[in-house]
């Protein structure tokens, strides 16, 4: 499945094994442009069954605290921010991971501790509801587990919108909370949250509204 960043499980290490390692004699990281200087969250340990998985088990993760930020509009020092899984370049700080991003790359807001519903997206994306797969068929017969999850979900979250790109006039999208969609089947970002899952996705991956 090709995904910017597949899914996402709350509180994953971001792995940095070949992170860029700051020289003790350099304190700090001023980003330059439209880029982001975030700490990524340290690594919550899961489970299976209350035995404690491997690091190597344990993978990566999408959040952090802005440090310190650039030319940028949308985030500022201090925000707890998700951002895609790929993106960036790897810093490790002392004992820290650390991820400089370009703006562009940062996916929502979400305060640290809060659940995906929270989130605040960016730009033109919108964060959504999956739909759940039906188990059963219409005569009551268990389906295969293996069934395809459907490309359709009720919006949640709608961002601000782009730029356009000869003026700093807003475009939001054009579509509205609580509306139901159909997106491209391999767009955007799924994360879980308990039983539910949800993806966040540009404007230009959804279909169609459905009715």
């Amino acid at each position: 499945m090709s995904r910017l960043g597949g899914r996402v499980n709350r509180g994953q290490l971001r792995c940095c094994a070949s992170a860029n390692t700051l020289p003790k004699q350099f304190k700090a990281v001023k980003p330059i442009g439209d880029r982001v200087f975030v700490k990524v969250d340290k690594p919550r340990p899961r489970s299976v069954g209350g035995v404690l998985l491997p690091a190597v088990e344990q993978t990566s993760s999408t959040g952090g605290t802005v440090v310190d930020v650039g030319d940028v509009s949308m985030v500022k020092s201090g925000d707890h921010v998700i951002f895609s899984k790929f993106a960036g370049t790897d810093i490790s700080v002392g004992d820290d991971a650390h991820v400089l991003l370009k703006e562009e790359d940062v996916i929502g807001l979400l305060p640290e501790n809060e659940l995906i519903p929270s989130l605040t997206p960016l730009s033109d994306r919108i964060l959504i509801k999956c739909a759940k797969a039906e188990n059963t068929s219409s005569g009551g017969v268990l389906l295969n587990e293996t069934l395809e999850k459907p490309n359709f979900g009720s919006v949640v979250k709608v961002g601000t919108g782009r730029k356009k790109e000869d003026s700093d006039e807003m475009v939001k999208p054009n579509v509205e909370v609580g509306q139901t969609v159909m997106y491209s089947k391999y767009s955007g970002t799924e994360f879980e949250e308990g039983d539910d899952s949800y993806i966040v996705i540009r404007e230009s991956d959804i279909l169609a509204a459905l009715a």
